[in-house]
């Protein structure tokens, strides 16, 4: 019989619930590491020992990636050596993993506390700066804190820790809201830093870093008086540390009240001079433009020309160049070089000099826009253009639940209308024109009275996150994979993300219809031998039983084709079920049990 051959699987029936929420997170199974390398017992410090030098000879030889991939393998051996954890945190900084994962393996090494190779202090350096770069500055001044009970003050400790000072002025605090721990940070922030800087000048005058720090800082602030005279003590340090950094030259020629001594630095940095022997094949920081435009040292085309020699370059370094450029005949210039550029224009949104954003030009088309808003080395959105317009975006959305979030791709009908948006398996279908998303607006970089400007995209931090809830509030429809019928496509029709019905489609078969009241389902039609033909029906109480009872309420089959139901099943709120049957197909059940 056909309601044997087929059957009723109540295992089944869960897929209602997936109605109702639409959400589901999926986790991925923990696989076991396989040691090919070196066989042993895990734990086993021996065996770390081999895995270690491995990798150590891996890394001299500059196979960087072998290294890592061996020590992630030896993450079974963590517990047993600090050694291990750290050195896999320098191979995932130096291949560019996520900032997260150095912080991850750093923290594991230090818990761990089992050092032959290395050293906590050495940990807690790369830790501190990772967490600088992440704006996390405050933490960062923490972990110094305890490295200079370690290994006491040393310039790295200094400059890491002007870093962090800077970060937390021109930023404004820290981007995961921790404060410094008591006693790491005695005076207001700027008069620390100040404090700080001094300090740090007078224990390494010849170290060029403090003062590019300074100098850094100098330009992204209008200087009170502090700042001014820390400014001019610092300047006299200029002369004695030109051979060890040329570019403090052109750096500090803002600062320089001498227009004439600031005139032969930049000069003399431009022509490469600032050293006793000079570099073969010296190209000056496209940078040192914007100092050399200003005091008169190059004219308009020239700037323009060697600006867009470059291959990529600095938004900051267009505007600026731009804004100084003298003649309408050097703008006009300017513009049209800007408009056949092919190249990456970068963009350091919050100057601490790291770079966000990133556009690719082909002949002045916008091609692709990569951005990286937490600065943790992994592009948070990606957006491909045509002519201009933005196609569609790559994103990672905000997490449903827990800290996991997951990838997205938006199509764009017409920016900023929204025409699909896939997650994992789903893809949400809006009415059109009935999901706007725009993550970016656009400015102009270059404009002059003749000529319109470049646009460059930047993240709008008004844009609202995308999520799974608002992708369904603004879906007509949802498709995706089908859990009752292998092979099929489910779509689920919505109104403000309120299930109305769910249609399954198999080779072109429509085999299941499921209608709604109130977002819970109520009845579902099926075509379970596909033959075209809907021969059973299934009935869900509204609402829902509680404590995870089954909403399914009964389930007739008409497996005759007589108009009569020849099988039905009925489901007590007890969990028990009771079949009956159509013996001679005279349209009433005579059996039951």
């Amino acid at each position: 019989m056909k309601n044997e051959k087929l059957g009723m699987r109540k295992n089944l029936f869960s897929i209602i619930f997936i109605f109702i929420g639409l959400f589901v997170t999926i986790g991925l199974s923990a696989q076991s590491i396989d040691l090919e390398y070196f066989p042993g017992e895990r734990g086993d410090p021996a065996v770390a020992e081999k895995y270690l030098q491995w990798a150590e000879d891996a890394i001299a030889a500059e196979r960087w990636d072998q290294a890592r991939a061996a020590l992630e393998r030896a993450a079974d051996f963590a517990d047993v050596s600090s050694d291990i954890s750290y050195l896999l945190a320098l191979a995932r900084s130096h291949e560019n993993e996520s900032r997260r994962l150095v912080l991850d393996s750093l923290e594991q090494a230090i818990i761990t506390r089992r050092w032959k190779y290395y050293t906590e202090a050495q940990a807690r350096l790369l830790q501190a700066d990772q967490l600088i770069i992440l704006r996390r500055y405050s933490q960062a001044l923490n972990t110094l804190a305890v490295y200079k009970t370690i290994d006491g003050e040393t310039a790295d400790l200094a400059l890491l820790r002007l870093g962090a000072l800077k970060g937390l002025i021109l930023n404004g605090g820290d981007s995961s809201g921790v404060r410094p721990a008591p006693g790491v940070v005695i005076l207001p922030v700027p008069a620390e830093f100040r404090r700080r800087m001094l300090e740090t000048l007078d224990r390494y005058p010849s170290d060029p870093r403090p003062l590019r720090i300074l100098l850094d800082y100098a330009r992204e602030r209008d200087l009170d008086k502090d700042d001014a005279a820390l400014m001019e003590i610092a300047l006299r340090r200029l002369p004695f540390l030109y051979e060890a950094d040329p570019e403090l030259a052109w750096m500090a020629a803002p600062f320089i009240s001498n227009d004439e001594q600031a005139r032969r630095l930049v000069a003399a940095y431009r022509a490469g001079s600032l050293k006793p022997r000079a570099d073969i094949g010296f190209k000056p920081n496209p940078a040192s433009l914007i100092p050399a435009l200003n005091l008169g040292l190059i004219d308009d085309i020239k700037a323009a020309d060697e600006l867009f020699s470059e291959t990529v370059l600095s938004k900051k370094n267009i505007v600026n160049v731009g804004d100084l450029l003298r003649s309408g005949e050097g703008r006009d210039y300017f513009v049209r070089k800007l408009h056949s550029f092919t190249g990456v224009i970068t963009e350091d949104e919050d100057n601490d000099g790291f770079t966000e954003n990133r556009a690719v030009y082909r002949q002045g088309n916008l091609q692709e826009y990569y951005s990286d808003a937490d600065q943790d080395g992994v592009t948070d959105m990606f957006i491909s253009f045509n002519a201009g317009t933005p196609q569609q975006v790559k994103l990672t959305i905000l997490p449903a639940r827990g800290n996991v979030g997951a990838e997205a791709l938006i199509s764009w009908e017409r920016y900023p209308a929204v025409r699909r948006a896939a997650l994992g398996n789903e893809n949400y279908l809006p009415a059109p024109g009935g999901f706007q998303f725009a993550p970016v607006k656009f400015t102009e970089l270059g404009a002059d009275d003749n000529y319109a400007g470049l646009l460059f995209p930047r993240r709008d931090p008004l844009s609202p996150g995308i999520s799974r809830h608002m992708l369904a509030s603004f879906a007509a429809s949802v498709q995706r994979p089908s859990v009752e019928f292998e092979g099929g496509v489910e779509q689920v029709f919505l109104e403000r993300g309120v299930p109305l019905r769910a249609e399954v489609t198999l080779n072109g078969t429509l085999v299941s219809v499921i209608e709604f009241e109130k977002g819970y389902p109520v009845i579902q039609r099926l075509d379970l031998d596909m033959d075209g033909r809907m021969e059973t029906v299934r009935r869900f109480r509204s609402p829902p039983l509680r404590g995870g009872q089954s909403a399914l309420q009964s389930s007739e089959s008409n497996w005759n084709e007589n108009g009569a139901f020849s099988t039905a099943e009925r489901y007590r709120a007890d969990g028990s079920v009771i079949y009956s049957w159509d013996l001679d197909g005279d349209g009433k059940r005579e059996y039951e049990k």
